[in-house]
């Protein structure tokens, strides 16, 4: 029995501080230690009858000490029913690297906007991306509208108004020049990665669908292909999880330019099979001598050995999408449907990303624009 100051037996769980402060505290069945502190003593009492009632019964039990920690532990269990892994293990990531330190510990209807407007603005001033802040505002926002949901908060502290993104300042992403692309090609053409590197410059596939590509998917009699599905290797499990594509607009067909047809004819041309291959990786189109895929990592690893080869800029596997897309950029304006190749969302985001004010497509438009002003005009002097 825990015994408050003065010596007197005051319950199982519960104890006095110097302070004047109650502890109360218990362990979980899965063996997680959980204590808290309150100033009256029938507070501390009620919480620990709530949390072992939730621990024993796998329900929630609301009240007005709740935390943000412990809304999130429920909220997130339950989310995880209903969303893809990826999903998860952001907002899980983001919670815990970000909002917790700000606010884990305070009760959740003492949250204001304020909070969570400190939230971005430390991440900014840390020298986050821009994306993964906008990640950090959609946990905020999804977690506390769940919690209004469910008559937890009376509104949520995370408004349009009340809570923006900070002002950001846009980085440069990289690319390859012309001739860093010419040069990284011929470094790069008897490297075994050759191929995977060439479609990537080629046709712009993310890296986890590079990896998640399937014969099945490849169409070689009408010179495309189709994008359904990811494969990515999760460091965390140790495993390689099979997904869909990032978003909706994922889903697509993609029309192969003659080098990428060359490539992936070859490939199925000389294609062997490899009695080590797992059956669930058979139809895979890259496989390593293993007869498994390649990680992530591993192509970036060597992305970065074929660079120093070629003495070009050191990019990584997604570099290499943003380089297609620029040459794509620097011979065409139809970046709609270069939207829909590269799987985006809406065309903002395709010209917000790749399109790059350079040097050739400057000129070009320049030349374009004066040769039509001079079919125009040019008799009017």
């Amino acid at each position: 029995m825990g015994r408050d100051l003065k010596g007197n037996e005051i319950g199982k769980g519960l104890t006095q501080r110097k302070d004047g402060y109650y502890s109360a505290k218990f362990t979980t069945r899965e063996g997680v230690r959980k204590e808290r502190y309150f100033e009256e003593l029938k507070k501390a009492k009620q919480w620990l009858a709530d949390a072992k009632y939730e621990d024993a019964h796998n329900t929630l039990v609301v009240n007005e000490n709740m935390t943000v920690n412990e809304w999130f532990a429920a909220w997130i269990g339950e989310r995880s029913k209903v969303v893809r892994a990826n999903t998860v293990r952001n907002y899980k990531e983001r919670y815990e690297r970000n909002i917790k330190p700000i606010m884990g510990r305070m009760r959740i209807n003492d949250v204001k906007p304020i909070h969570c407007q400190r939230v971005l603005n430390e991440m900014k001033e840390d020298g986050y991306a821009g994306s993964t802040i906008k990640q950090t505002l959609l946990t905020m926002t999804t977690m506390f509208w769940s919690a209004f949901e469910q008559d937890i908060i009376r509104k949520t502290p995370v408004t349009k108004t009340a809570v923006k993104m900070p002002v950001e300042v846009r980085k440069s992403i990289d690319f390859f020049t012309v001739d860093e692309e010419r040069r990284f090609i011929e470094h790069a053409k008897d490297y075994a990665y050759y191929p995977q590197f060439r479609l990537v410059l080629e046709i712009g596939l993310r890296t986890s669908e590079l990896i998640g590509l399937t014969w099945s998917c490849v169409d070689l009699d009408n010179r495309e292909i189709h994008i359904d599905k990811c494969l990515e290797y999760r460091y965390s499990r140790g495993a390689w999880h099979w997904g869909p594509p990032k978003t909706k607009h994922g889903y697509r067909t993609i029309k192969l330019t003659d080098k990428a047809y060359d490539i992936l004819k070859d490939l199925y041309d000389n294609r062997i099979d490899n009695p080590l291959t797992p059956e669930e990786f058979k139809d895979v189109v890259f496989l390593n001598r293993t007869g498994y895929p390649t990680k992530n990592s591993t192509y970036d690893a060597a992305l970065t050995k074929r660079c120093e080869a070629a003495h070009v800029k050191q990019l990584s596997m997604h570099d290499l999408r943003h380089t297609m897309a620029t040459r794509y950029c620097e011979n065409s304006t139809n970046y709609k449907y270069l939207s829909q190749m590269l799987g985006h969302s809406s065309i903002k985001i395709t010209l917000d990303t790749y399109v790059h004010n350079t040097e050739k497509s400057a000129c070009t438009e320049t030349e374009h624009f004066s040769g039509y002003m001079n079919d125009l005009f040019g008799d009017a002097d």
